[in-house]
């Protein structure tokens, strides 16, 4: 689970630095996004399937791991 949380955080700190630099570049906030979405835009069905598999590598294992873990510590049932 850690992983996953160090990875979004990861992620969320590149997209604000690239949007960062946008802003420093003198573009408005709108086309700094825009400029963040226009690639998936243009992309082709094979790349989107790279792409989810690219995703499902980093975060399958660490929510497989979790519920695995919480399956294993079930509460017990009140008599």
């Amino acid at each position: 689970m850690k992983m996953l949380v160090l990875f979004f955080f990861i992620f969320f700190l590149s997209i604000a630095l690239t949007i960062m630099i946008d802003l420093m570049m003198g573009m408005k906030i709108s086309m700094a996004i825009r400029n963040m979405k226009s690639p998936f835009s243009v992309m082709t069905i094979p790349e989107y399937f790279i792409m989810f598999v690219f995703l499902a590598i980093v975060s399958v294992p660490p929510i497989a791991s979790f519920l695995k873990s919480r399956k294993q510590v079930q509460p017990r049932e009140k008599s």
